[in-house]
């Protein structure tokens, strides 16, 4: 981006970004792309909130009625170490137990 727009007296106008405006438009856009992965991951984060919950009251109902909880357990720790995928964009969630 090299240009901005401008409402001046004139009506709109198309002018150059002085040499300052460009170097603050660079730096912005590099903050935004080094803070992508904690985007992603926070997104992930409350997309598997509601899951975990889900998945602790399944554990907890398993557990006080006598029975194997091992599968819901195994697919929580699955849901925690998802912010950990390689390729954030490109997440897919585990299946629930049966």
């Amino acid at each position: 981006m090299t240009n901005k727009a401008v409402i001046g007296i004139d009506g709109l106008q198309v002018v150059s970004l002085t040499n300052e405006e460009k170097k603050e438009i660079t730096a912005k856009e590099k903050v935004w792309a080094d803070t992508k992965n904690d985007r992603l991951k926070q997104v992930l984060r409350e997309q598997r909130q509601p899951l975990l919950e889900e998945a602790d009251y399944k554990i907890n109902t398993l557990v006080d009625n006598n029975q194997d909880a091992s599968a819901w357990r195994t697919y929580r720790q699955q849901l925690r170490d998802i912010t950990n995928a390689s390729d954030l964009e490109n997440v897919t969630f585990p299946s629930k137990p049966s």
